[in-house]
């Protein structure tokens, strides 16, 4: 009975949330990405995992607009028939650009987030990487929210004159930051 009843209280204090997404006011959070892929390639079966991790941080310059900067830190491994081939570690850095669409005080709100990457794997590979998201937000309290989004990403490696576009869905968390009043 006591479960049921904080998951009552919580919901309706969820419902009075609303986040942070005003000017002067910072963001922190991210999100992060798992895959695992098995085909088969020339008779081989190969298989690969792909970790990625996304934090990010940004200022908002006007109500419900923020721009930032979006590092992400990636780990592949790729195996055939069980057998080691490689593996990959990558760095990537880029701005972020995001803007929410409904009003600063709902407890849910839609946003929109473009943002561009460069990636290094330390051994002499580069790729830029552009990345549109959108979805919605839900606001547990006044500063953290957890999002929902549908993302279109294209890739292109240095040197290369074809890309790689994938669409995927994400979860993320996010912590608005209100800047200090002044009395």
């Amino acid at each position: 009975m006591k479960k049921q009843l904080i998951f009552i209280i919580l919901c309706i204090y969820s419902l009075t949330a609303s986040g942070q997404i005003t000017k002067g006011n910072w963001m922190v959070g991210g999100n992060a990405r798992f895959g695992k892929q098995q085909q088969q390639l020339s008779g081989n079966d190969i298989s690969s995992l792909m970790i990625q991790v996304s934090p990010n941080l940004g200022y908002f310059l006007a109500d419900k607009f923020a721009v930032g900067l979006k590092p992400s830190f990636g780990y592949t491994r790729i195996n055939n028939y069980g057998n080691y081939i490689s593996k990959s570690t990558t760095f990537s850095i880029g701005p972020l650009v995001r803007y929410y669409f409904l009003p600063v005080d709902n407890r849910l709100n839609i946003l929109a987030e473009s943002s561009y990457q460069y990636l290094s794997d330390f051994k002499g590979y580069s790729q830029n990487t552009f990345i549109f998201s959108a979805g919605p937000v839900i606001y547990f309290n006044s500063s953290v929210g957890i999002e929902f989004t549908l993302n279109y990403e294209s890739i292109r490696a240095s040197g290369s004159t074809t890309s790689t576009k994938t669409l995927f869905l994400g979860v993320g968390f996010q912590i608005h930051l209100e800047k200090e009043k002044n009395h």
